[in-house]
């Protein structure tokens, strides 16, 4: 099984159809969907391999409302309620120039506390992302689950999610954060990798060797996806053209769903597993929101 640990949220995009009118109505168009990266991993995971949510959430409709999507994407879901706390909700404002500004309310993401260790039973792969240690108990309860993962000689995936965020939590302290979780596999698009010194232009980087043994899952967009370990091209896995994009929501964390699934199927072969998760991160690019498009074929 696929564990996925980490964010939930609803999101509540707000299009507007004309300028912003102060103090009165503003014409627009408003949509609810399910959001955070790892909630949108373990929900493009679901219908691909058994896959496990772990997360929290308040004693709300909104916790209510997640919890029956992702079960509803085959995905078993173990939510801590914390019923002091509402569930997670970004605001994602984009106005009539297409310009998006986001209001993000962590809420009882934040307050994940010590995991059953029935949900970490039987999981092959553990997935975090940086958006777990942001604030609150919960990076205590995330840094315990990868411990424990470890000790089972389970795979831990680390998602590194944000230049921002890695920023604002200081870039040696993160090294340091994702030495403690010493992750199998780490996924970090072009930017993320040149604030940590990963990667450059598709060749290994010094920072690299701070995480000896990691598989460097370097994503730059439209160019090639590189694979590298201890200072190392494994491999470089051209990416399709993709043509009619509608949103770049959720591709990142299609890829990573993609890559992890096709990798627990196929016996660890890096190359297919990154056309798959190449291809599911497609998929996401054409629709709108964390979202992907029917699929013609049974789901690969």
């Amino acid at each position: 099984m696929l564990g996925v640990i980490g964010d939930v949220v609803q999101d509540v995009v707000v299009w507007q159809l004309e300028p912003q009118r102060k103090a009165t109505d503003t014409k627009s168009e408003i949509v609810m969907r399910r959001g955070g990266s790892a909630a949108n991993v373990a929900a493009f995971a679901g219908p691909r391999y058994s896959t496990r949510f772990i997360g929290c959430v308040g004693d709300d409709l909104g916790g209510h409302v997640l919890r029956q999507e992702l079960d509803g994407r085959g995905v078993e879901v173990c939510l801590q309620v914390d019923r002091s706390a509402s569930t997670g909700m970004i605001v994602l404002l984009i106005d009539e120039l297409g310009e998006r500004t986001m209001f993000p309310s962590r809420a009882a993401n934040a307050r994940l506390v010590d995991i059953d260790p029935a949900w970490l039973e039987d999981l092959e792969i553990l997935h975090v992302t940086a958006y777990s240690f942001e604030s609150g108990s919960t990076a205590d309860a995330v840094l315990d689950a990868v411990a424990r993962q470890h000790e089972r000689g389970g795979l831990v995936s680390f998602d590194l999610s944000s230049t921002g965020l890695i920023r604002h939590y200081g870039v040696e302290a993160f090294v340091d954060l994702v030495k403690r979780c010493r992750p199998d596999f780490i996924s970090a698009n072009e930017d993320e990798c040149e604030v940590l010194g990963l990667a450059e232009g598709g060749r290994p980087g010094a920072g690299l060797d701070r995480f000896p043994g990691a598989v460097l899952l370097a994503r730059r967009g439209k160019e090639a996806t590189t694979v590298m370990k201890d200072g190392e091209v494994l491999a470089t896995v051209p990416v399709d053209p993709v043509e009619d994009v509608r949103d770049l929501t959720g591709a990142g964390d299609a890829f990573n769903a993609g890559f992890l699934t096709s990798y627990l199927r196929n016996a660890g072969d890096l190359v297919r597993s990154v056309e798959a998760a190449h291809a599911l991160a497609a998929r996401v690019l054409r629709s709108p929101g964390a979202t992907e498009e029917p699929h013609p074929h049974p789901i690969e």
